[in-house]
C-alpha cells in the first residue's frame, strides 16, 4: 500500500472550517428549485451577504446546519449531487483549473490533496494506492462531521473532474458511501455509472491507477503558477480566524469545561458585550453555538458506537445523563439509546 500524504497547511487541518464553495453551489441549486434565499437565511441564521466576502471560512457546525436546513426546505435527498453541477467562482474553481493543467489525472489528484486543507479542514482526504487501484477517501477530521449531502457534493465533484478529460479512459471503478441507502438510489447510480455501495466504512472512490496515469500535454507553467499564487493569497487572507470561527473552535475544545462568554471574551481581547454583538451580527448567540455543537457531536458519537451514552454525556459537558437525554429528545425526538439502535449504520 502506497500513500500520498500532505503536510501542507497544517494549521488549516487543525481548524474545523471550510471554504464556502459547496454552500454557494447549493444555494444556486436551491434557487433553481424556486426556494427563496431569504427563506433559507431565516432558518440558517447566517446573513447570506456574508457569503459574498472574498476571503471567508465557515465553521463546520455552520455548514452542517446549512445542509440540514437545505434538506428540510428542498426535500431532496440528492441535493448534494445537484449542487455539484453548479460552478462557484471561488477557491474550488481556481483549484479545479489548476488540476486541469496537470499532465495526468493522478498528478491532478495529488495537487488537490496538497491544497485540500484550504477547502475542507474539517475532513481528512487520503490518497492510497494498492494493487493497481487508487483509493480516494474522506475521513473524519477535527470537530463536527460533514453532512451526507456535503460528502455527496465532494464525491460528485471528483467524478465530474475525472470524466472531464476528453478521450481519457474512465478511471472510476466503484463508489463507497457511509450514508445509509437512500429510499431512491437512482441519482447516485446515474452519476457514477459504476457500482455504488452504501453503509460502508469510509466515503471513497475506487479508481484505476493505469487510467489515472494516462498522459497528455501539461498546461502553461506560468498559468499554473498564477493559480498557485491565488490559492496562497487565500491563505494569507484567512490565516486569522473570524470571530465566529474562533468561538466555534473554543466551544469544540472546551465543551466539558466551564467556558463562558466572559472567559472567551477575555481570551479574544474584547469585552463580553462586544463579543455578543459580533456573534449576533452573524445571526448566532454563544448559547446557541454550544447547543448546536452538542447536538451534532451527540449524533456523530452515537453513530460511531465507540462510547457509551454516559461517556458521551460527559464528553459533551453534561453533569448527568438525564440532562443529556432531555436535550437529545428535544433535538431528535428520541432518547440516545433509541437513536443508536435505529440509526447506527453498522
Amino acid at each position: 500500500m502506497s500513500h500520498w500524504l500532505t503536510n501542507n497547511f497544517p494549521e488549516y487541518r487543525q481548524r474545523s472550517s471550510l471554504c464556502p464553495s459547496p454552500i454557494m453551489a447549493a444555494l444556486r441549486s436551491l434557487e433553481s428549485q424556486g426556494i427563496e434565499p431569504q427563506h433559507l437565511q431565516g432558518h440558517w441564521r447566517l446573513p447570506l451577504a456574508t457569503l459574498r466576502q472574498p476571503f471567508l471560512r465557515l465553521p463546520s457546525f455552520l455548514a452542517r446546519r446549512f445542509w440540514e436546513v437545505a434538506l428540510e426546505l428542498s426535500n431532496d435527498p440528492a441535493l448534494g449531487l445537484a449542487a455539484a453541477r453548479h460552478v462557484d467562482p471561488g477557491q474550488l474553481l481556481g483549484l479545479g483549473y489548476l488540476m486541469q493543467l496537470m499532465p495526468t489525472r493522478l498528478e491532478a489528484l495529488v495537487v488537490m490533496l496538497e491544497f485540500w486543507p484550504l477547502l475542507a479542514g474539517h475532513v481528512d482526504l487520503r490518497l492510497e494506492q494498492h494493487e493497481g487501484r487508487v483509493h480516494l477517501s474522506l475521513h473524519p477530521g477535527a470537530g463536527v462531521l460533514p453532512a451526507p449531502e456535503e460528502v455527496d457534493y465532494w464525491v460528485s465533484r471528483q467524478i465530474q473532474f475525472l470524466r472531464s478529460w476528453v478521450c481519457a479512459s474512465d478511471a472510476l471503478l466503484e463508489v463507497r458511501l457511509r450514508r445509509p441507502p437512500p429510499v431512491e438510489p437512482q441519482p447516485w447510480h446515474t452519476l457514477s455509472q459504476k457500482p455504488v455501495y452504501f453503509g460502508t466504512e469510509h466515503n471513497e472512490l475506487v479508481l484505476d491507477q493505469a487510467a489515472l496515469q494516462e498522459q497528455r500535454p501539461g498546461g502553461s507553467l506560468s498559468i499554473r503558477q498564477a493559480l498557485d499564487d491565488a490559492l496562497h493569497e487565500y491563505v494569507r487572507h484567512t490565516a486569522t480566524p473570524s470571530v465566529l470561527e474562533s468561538v466555534s473552535a473554543a466551544v469544540m475544545q472546551e465543551l466539558r469545561g466551564e467556558l463562558s462568554l466572559e472567559v472567551l471574551a477575555k481570551r479574544l481581547h474584547t469585552t463580553p458585550r462586544t463579543l455578543h454583538r459580533a456573534l449576533l451580527r452573524d445571526g448566532w448567540s454563544f448559547v446557541d453555538i454550544i447547543e448546536f455543537h452538542r447536538r451534532y457531536l451527540a449524533h456523530d458519537l452515537l453513530q460511531a458506537n465507540e462510547m457509551s451514552v454516559a461517556q458521551i454525556a460527559d464528553h459533551l459537558g453534561y453533569s448527568e445523563v438525564r440532562s443529556f437525554t432531555r436535550a437529545f429528545r428535544r433535538w431528535y425526538a428520541d432518547t440516545p439509546s433509541q437513536f443508536r439502535a435505529r440509526h447506527n449504520p453498522r
